[in-house]
């Protein structure tokens, strides 16, 4: 498995600057992160199954479905209907739920308002999961596959392109059932639908970005052969701030090479069922 020490060597070896006379290792620690990130997001190498719920708080713990007289404190997450609301002032919940959505407004007011003797507010709609609130964050690439855990059955939950997935499943505002489809919107948020009927556990087939690599002991999670194109890519970044264009290219272009041939050397030779014949 690389090191960032063994990163820095290959790339000083393709730079033939074994000394560091015109770079330092800052530079092209700088650079090789860089590159990991960009070897990441071309190959999607690394993947993880993020464990979550949904409905989800923003702060990544699950939402409590509403309930008249419930105790409730400072900073819980509540949610009724379509909408997820976060507690400002502790209390009693009243025994009618927040009248929302009321056929007007497309969300809650922003201002806390008060239930009972709990006071809430609203912070998003119940069919967002934002990327910030699963376990890993903002090293959340992209989005894979979704998985809705429901009794002793995991329900795969079908992708749609968001255009489709606004005109069919988000037609009525209040249509709530066990979600069956997904979709991502913009960078950093997972919309499903129908909105959940109550809090599912949910596991999210995630591509991730790489933790920089910080001491020269410290060892990649990626692995071979993704690991292969990562010094030719910090190459031409260092040549491209040198201003060394020409050989940045040449740089650039073996990473290009080196991360088609992996990808190759890695395609899926898999029997999908080996007692079947083909349809």
């Amino acid at each position: 498995m690389a090191t960032l020490s063994t990163y820095l060597a290959e790339v000083r070896r393709l730079l033939h600057d074994a000394n560091a006379n015109f770079w330092t290792d800052a530079d092209l620690t700088t650079y090789i992160n860089e590159a990991r990130a960009r070897v990441v997001r071309d190959t999607g190498c690394l993947r993880t199954l993020q464990q979550t719920y949904s409905p989800l708080a923003p702060s990544g713990v699950a939402a409590t479905a509403w309930s008249a007289g419930a105790v409730v404190a400072v900073n819980n997450y509540i949610y009724y209907n379509i909408y997820i609301y976060q507690v400002t002032v502790g209390g009693v919940l009243g025994t009618t739920a927040p009248p929302y959505p009321d056929g007007v407004s497309a969300t809650p007011p922003s201002a806390a308002f008060a239930n009972g003797t709990a006071t809430i507010k609203y912070v998003q709609n119940a069919e967002i999961i934002p990327f910030s609130s699963l376990p890993q964050g903002a090293a959340t690439l992209d989005i894979l596959n979704v998985t809705l855990y429901w009794g002793n059955s995991r329900i795969p939950l079908r992708y749609m392109p968001w255009t489709q997935f606004n005109s069919d499943l988000r037609y009525w505002q209040n249509y709530m059932g066990r979600p069956i489809a997904f979709s991502v919107y913009g960078q950093a948020q997972i919309y499903i639908a129908p909105i959940p009927d109550q809090t599912y556990s949910i596991e999210i087939d995630s591509v991730v970005l790489p933790t920089d690599l910080v001491l020269t002991s410290d060892v990649d999670t990626i692995m071979e052969p993704y690991n292969r194109p990562v010094s030719f890519y910090a190459a031409h970044k260092a040549k491209y701030q040198e201003q060394s264009y020409g050989e940045a290219e040449i740089f650039k272009q073996e990473y290009i090479k080196h991360v088609s041939s992996v990808l190759n050397s890695v395609y899926t030779r898999r029997i999908p069922n080996p007692y079947s014949t083909p349809y």
